[in-house]
């Protein structure tokens, strides 16, 4: 029996979800990240073939330890959602990796999309649509009617980025500085970002960032820190939401003005973990509906890789 294979592979971690032909979910996974730009091919590849490793454990014999020989699995066809893919050459790239990574399998079919493609096969079906994603990265992607696309962002973290984990990440190392050496009013993100690092001051700081430079993840992994501050009324963590509010209106209205949806009933779904923290989604969506009276917000009650999943299907 062939199965049906929906992937979203991202700067933190892979998720992967398995179904018959029948459209019964036979199992999911979950395992590093595959985006190329946050690691490196082997890792991208074993987190991959993990995360379907676990997705498969239902249909695979329990070897209880004996060297048994597996069954030969095969898959009508894989839709991957990839962070950080936006060209036609790291597309092609990327497929050729895993593609090259899963030649234990038999592939009828094996698609790969950026993962903003799959994030708005998740919320909605409507022509006239657009997917605002901000996680780790950001990025905002449509597509109307007319059968026109318009995405911004989506560039990594040296380019854009802008209003995603890695920016609010950033932001509280840099206003924590900021703090320490008198250029600001005092915020709690100064003490925070000590107990995070272990270290006793400030002064500390420069030697755990840069020796060796913190990954993506790491800096993404430090907006939480925001979010705390924030939930006590900190003043410099309500300014470093509002900033990356703003920066996420901006990628969502620029592609919706270049569809030319401003004026017709569009959707457009949230996405992401930051897009879906309480304060930031109520203003995300205050912001929108007072400037377009037509949208519909959507936000999806199954993660993104279930419209992968859906792709893989044709629907």
């Amino acid at each position: 029996m062939p199965y049906y294979l929906g992937v979203d592979g991202g700067g933190t971690k892979t998720d992967v979800i398995c179904a018959d032909e029948n459209g019964k979910i036979i199992g999911e996974g979950t395992a590093g990240p595959t985006n190329l730009t946050s690691t490196s091919i082997g890792a991208a590849s074993f987190n991959l073939l993990e995360g379907i490793r676990q997705s498969l454990e239902s249909v695979l014999p329990d070897q209880n330890g004996h060297e048994e020989q597996l069954p030969q699995i095969e898959f009508a066809r894989i839709v991957m959602g990839l962070a950080g893919l936006d060209t036609d050459a790291e597309k092609e790239r990327a497929a050729e990796i895993f593609q090259r990574a899963l030649s234990q399998y038999i592939i009828q079919d094996f698609q790969i999309y950026n993962d903003s493609v799959i994030a708005l096969a998740n919320g909605t079906s409507n022509p006239n649509a657009v997917v605002l994603i901000s996680g780790t990265g950001s990025i905002c992607f449509g597509r109307n009617q007319a059968g026109q696309t318009a995405k911004t962002g989506g560039m990594d973290f040296l380019l854009t980025d802008q209003g995603s984990g890695y920016y609010i990440g950033r932001q509280v190392l840099r206003e924590a500085v900021k703090s320490f050496d008198g250029r600001r009013s005092k915020t709690i993100l100064e003490e925070m970002v000590c107990e995070h690092f272990r270290i006793p001051s400030i002064a500390e700081l420069k030697n755990h960032v840069y020796n060796p430079h913190l990954t993506k993840l790491e800096v993404a992994e430090i907006s939480s820190l925001c979010s705390e501050a924030y939930e006590q009324g900190d003043e410099a963590a309500a300014m470093i939401f509002d900033h990356a509010i703003e920066e996420l209106v901006l990628l969502a209205t620029t592609v919706v003005e270049r569809l030319q949806l401003e004026s017709q009933k569009f959707d457009l779904v949230l996405s992401g973990a930051v897009a879906n923290l309480p304060h930031v989604q109520k203003q995300l969506t205050t912001r929108l509906m007072e400037k377009y009276t037509e949208i519909e917000i959507i936000f999806p009650d199954t993660p993104p890789v279930y419209g992968a999943l859906k792709m893989a299907y044709g629907l």
